[in-house]
């Protein structure tokens, strides 16, 4: 079988359209970071990244949990039209029910968790509106990963575009208006109205909707196919969630809310440059290597994928090093040049988790259920860990050390997993 670089078809038209949906999701994010950090400064912008960690992890239940087996099940049951009904209507109306149950949970107990995020129960009516919020939110991600899978790819740049656009414009206004408060409701309000935007979007394809009330093509059968991959996205999402929250506490207490701002803002950046990649990774390389057995073919396709990527990385990480004043000014204000001290070691840690989730996503093509499990809990565990005792000697510096250090263990571990996969299954 002669090597070749890549499938430049495939992988052209999928890092095409998957450029798009990143370019608009980016450009939506920096815009709002940038008027959250005007209006707000570093206390707000932390405060909400307690509130995205949140509802992050609470839709990880509802939503995110399905990604990867939507993706997968709805491309793999294209030919068999029962199977992929029942396929999404038993993960929509898995999702709807956990989103309603969740929901009353956050209502409940909104004071206590208003504690916890904020530090006071005083913002218990942005825990009750999330609680409201739920199902629409999980809904706009469940369509998105059900039109991947359907490679409807213009559909799906449109409702991503509208997704993040609505997101964008909603919390914009919200803090301009109403600040603080307003922010963190808007973050919530977006997914709704974005909602019902989409239901006229999707034209033909809002039938996808109405599969939650379609009972009888509820399937056991389904619901055992997702329940791995739903165990394995929400674990990942609850204990990186959990271990952001964690970390980010750690910072106000041991040295200011402002200093837990730089940080979060860090995390922002981070996560608009990074978005391409990893994106991709699920976009193509994941049913790529759901196909093949062999390890040479792996060996190969992860080859190809790191010819693509890793110059690009080196090229791209270099500039937003030499770059970052001038980006923390155009994205963020001033106010938050102190994060230019945290750039040089996010990167580095960064640079390794690229390359680390691209092998991960074999985790995910082969169901490595307790591998995945193991590694990325130790990994978690790791940051947190070396975060709190890295926090006394360096201070804030101290954070993304640990992050680094991290993913330099967390990498070897991966490599170590995969390998034994292949040598236990005797797979050539």
């Amino acid at each position: 079988m002669k090597f070749r670089i890549f499938n430049s078809n495939l992988l052209i038209k999928a890092s095409y359209y998957n450029a798009i949906i990143v370019l608009v999701r980016a450009i939506s994010g920096i815009v709002t970071s940038k008027i959250i950090a005007l209006f707000l400064g570093p206390s707000g912008l932390a405060l909400l990244g307690n509130l995205r960690s949140f509802t992050q992890t609470a839709s990880s239940f509802t939503a995110e949990g399905y990604h990867n087996a939507t993706i997968r099940y709805v491309s793999e049951y294209r030919d068999n039209e029962l199977k992929q009904k029942k396929t999404v209507a038993t993960i929509f109306q898995l999702s709807l029910g956990l989103a309603f149950l969740i929901g009353i949970i956050l209502w409940v107990f909104s004071s206590a968790w208003s504690a916890v995020l904020f530090k006071s129960e005083a913002y218990a009516y942005v825990i009750k509106t999330l609680a409201i919020g739920l199902p629409f939110f999980s809904y706009n991600l469940l369509v998105i990963y059900v039109l991947n899978g359907l490679e409807c790819y213009k559909k799906l740049v449109i409702v991503n575009s509208i997704l993040s656009i609505g997101n964008m414009l909603v919390t914009i206004i919200f803090a301009i208006k109403f600040g603080l408060q307003g922010a963190l409701v808007g973050i919530i309000l977006g997914p709704i109205i974005v909602f019902i935007i989409n239901f006229f979007a999707l034209g033909e394809k809002r039938l996808i909707l109405f599969y939650a009330f379609k009972f009888e093509l509820f399937s056991i059968k389904a619901l055992k196919n997702i329940s791995i991959y739903f165990l394995m996205a929400a674990y990942s999402t609850v204990i990186v969630s959990i271990t952001f929250l964690l970390i980010r506490n750690l910072i106000i207490e041991s040295l200011s809310v402002e200093e837990a701002g730089y940080w979060e803002a860090m995390n922002r950046i981070s996560s608009f440059y990074l978005m391409f990649f990893i994106s991709l990774t699920s976009f193509y390389l994941l049913p790529r290597l759901s196909k093949t057995n062999s390890f040479e073919v792996f060996k190969k396709e992860i080859k190809s994928f790191y010819v693509l990527i890793i110059p690009v990385l080196i090229i791209v990480f270099a500039l937003i090093y030499f770059l970052r004043y001038l980006l923390l000014n155009i994205l963020l204000s001033e106010e938050f040049i102190p994060t230019s001290e945290l750039f040089f070691w996010r990167l580095i840690g960064d640079f390794i988790n690229v390359i680390a989730i691209v092998l991960v996503k074999q985790f995910h093509a082969k169901l490595l259920f307790k591998a995945y499990l193991f590694s990325n809990g130790l990994l978690s565990l790791l940051y947190f860990c070396l975060s709190y005792f890295f926090i006394d000697i360096y201070g804030l510096v101290g954070v993304v050390k640990a992050y680094a250090f991290s993913y330099m263990v967390y990498l070897p571990i991966v490599i170590i997993f995969i390998y034994n996969y292949y040598k236990r299954n005797k797979i050539n």
